[in-house]
């Protein structure tokens, strides 16, 4: 039972460890993709590799991560919408990906999608 608390208590720890950092966006490009969204996919399945695939629209970033210039492309399922140029909140997973958060435009509702870190620019 001891061990069964201490390895709780432990992999809480784990779950919750976060790196915070501020993301500077300099710049945004438009790119298109697969739509790799759970529709997308179960679509595919059922109709066969013959079926015509959809293209979404995604934005990639220049931005300024601990100093460093950087390029984020966008790995999230449903695409990434284009951030206004500012300055963002981030979180760093496994030192390859970022998940950022920011408000859309008109409606402000919050989202976060999730960038991988592919460079500098």
């Amino acid at each position: 039972m001891k061990t069964l608390c201490a390895f709780l208590l432990f992999a809480s720890l784990l779950a919750s460890a976060k790196d915070p950092l501020q993301v500077e966006v300099k710049a945004t490009h438009v790119v298109t993709h697969d739509d790799r969204s759970t529709g997308a996919i179960v679509a595919k399945g059922m109709m066969g590799s013959g079926a015509p695939t959809k293209q979404v629209e995604s934005y990639n970033l220049d931005a300024i991560v601990n100093g460093e210039d950087v390029v984020l492309a966008c790995d999230d399922p449903k695409g990434c919408e284009s951030p206004a140029l500012g300055t963002y909140a981030g979180e760093l997973k496994r030192d390859k990906w970022i998940k950022m958060t920011f408000a859309l435009p008109v409606t402000h509702k919050e989202v976060s999608r999730w960038y991988r870190i592919g460079g500098s620019w």
